[in-house]
């Protein structure tokens, strides 16, 4: 009876994420998003214990990228940059949290810091096709607006 309700549990689970998952898969390539919204941190999930992951300092990081995303969304850059930093601080493999921060620097107007962080988000990210283009296509803009700069445009 046991194993069985844990079966269930895991049929409810997979009937609650799956449709996330295509949602994600069918969002497009992250070059766009509605209202100019970034694409959310769940596109790389945090560990699931139920797997075997029980690295708290993962989780304690992805808990600090949502939560600095939240601020990035609302418009609150320093806010987004104290949590993303201490995100990355937790967790140096935390790809989202790079990439936040170089949103958070973009936003700034802080090119070189964006480029820095553009750099590790893609790093951590490369194994992840869907955040690897978002990466590669943020380190186009930043390349972008760093030519306008130079031109004096």
């Amino acid at each position: 009876m046991k194993g069985h309700k844990k079966l269930n549990r895991q049929a409810i689970i997979t009937l609650i994420l799956l449709p996330l998952l295509f949602w994600g898969c069918a969002s497009g390539t992250g070059t766009t998003y509605p209202k100019g919204e970034l694409p959310p941190p769940e596109m790389v999930a945090p560990p699931n214990r139920d797997k075997g992951y029980k690295d708290s300092r993962t989780l304690a990081s992805h808990n600090l990228t949502a939560k600095g995303y939240d601020k990035l969304q609302r418009g609150d850059i320093d806010g987004a940059l104290r949590l993303l930093e201490r995100a990355v601080g937790i967790n140096p493999s935390d790809g989202p949290g790079y990439y936040f921060l170089a949103e958070a620097w973009i936003a700034k107007g802080r090119l070189s810091q964006a480029t820095r962080f553009n750099k590790l988000a893609r790093i951590y990210l490369r194994n992840e096709p869907t955040w690897s283009l978002r990466a590669k296509t943020q380190k186009d803009r930043i390349d972008e607006k760093i030519a306008m700069q130079e031109s004096g445009a």
